[in-house]
């Protein structure tokens, strides 16, 4: 008996300080408003670096696409990494992927960011669009930007 219990000690000394500590996942709900009903899909894409922001999100970053059913639509990402995320939503009206722009590189399809922060003449910045996703999750809202 008192091998084993020695055995279990030192067994629990030999696990790494934080190993067990490993960051929890937590829920992130989105509101989606001034949707077009009945017009093509969401895409919703986070990101939790720079890279491809707005418009490329990375083949590893969660990505959602959800029909426009009515002019508020919620999605839910469940079991995220905590940290700080930055949404980016576009209504796919033609259904080819991306967004459509004009001449001026204006878009011509409904879209959003996390923070409602959309400057006039350029791409929302990333920094401007971060939320952080505690513990407890976050519900975040989104105002599509029409054309």
């Amino acid at each position: 008996m008192t091998r084993l219990l020695i055995g279990a000690l030192t067994a629990a000394c030999l696990v790494p300080a934080g190993a067990a500590a490993a960051p929890a996942a937590a829920d992130l709900e989105i509101t989606i408003r001034n949707v077009l009903p009945g017009q093509g899909e969401l895409r919703i894409a986070l990101f939790d670096t720079a890279n491809g922001f707005p418009d490329e999100p990375a083949s590893t970053q969660p990505t959602l696409r959800q029909r426009a059913d009515g002019e508020t639509v919620r999605v839910r990402f469940p079991g995220l990494p905590q940290g700080r995320w930055a949404v980016m939503v576009l209504q796919d009206l033609n259904g080819n992927g991306r967004i459509d722009s004009n001449l001026l590189g204006m878009p011509r399809e409904p879209y959003g960011a996390s923070n409602n922060r959309l400057p006039a003449l350029s791409p929302p910045r990333f920094e401007e669009a971060l939320v952080t996703l505690g513990p407890q999750g976050a519900q975040i809202q989104i105002d599509l930007k029409q054309p």
